[in-house]
């Protein structure tokens, strides 16, 4: 059995039985395997997994599900999945790279071991800022299309 997860957002989704689901935020899961499934769902499953990498099969509230792998943290960690970003999010850490090295080259030091726990605060600052107010600029231009349905 996999470790507990749970969902980082509030979700619906529909069950076939059950009809249209709402869970709220923190709602418990656990990661599955297809061979978990009756074999007349491994079928759905299987081709709803192969067409899109970021889901992952979980059992939730006593049915299974395909949820987004960005909507899931570990329970015990806190820790988050890695989520693959979206084009609008690596334009603005692309933005952010030139911010961050200007700063380095503000302090004359290039190992990071060397710098003060207030230097690199700051350069974190920086790179967040930066990537933050890139991507607002982009949400207020409304250009980009990077939602998956």
């Amino acid at each position: 059995m996999s470790d507990p997860m749970e969902t980082t957002a509030a979700t619906t989704w529909h069950d076939p039985v059950r009809g249209w689901r709402y869970l709220p935020e923190r709602t418990p899961c656990r990661t599955s395997c297809l061979e978990e499934l009756p074999v007349h769902e491994q079928r759905v499953f299987r081709t709803i997994l192969g067409k899109d990498t970021s889901l992952a099969l979980l059992r939730m509230d006593g049915a299974f599900v395909a949820l987004s792998r960005g909507k899931l943290r570990a329970r015990r960690t806190g820790e988050k999945f890695m989520v693959d970003p979206t084009q609008r999010e690596l334009a603005a850490m692309r933005a952010a790279g030139p911010k961050a090295g200007e700063y380095i080259e503000s302090l004359g030091k290039t190992d990071m071991a060397l710098f003060t726990v207030e230097e690199f605060t700051t350069l974190i600052q920086v790179i967040v800022s930066t990537y933050l107010e890139t991507k607002a600029t982009f949400d207020i231009d409304n250009t980009w299309d990077d939602i998956p349905f």
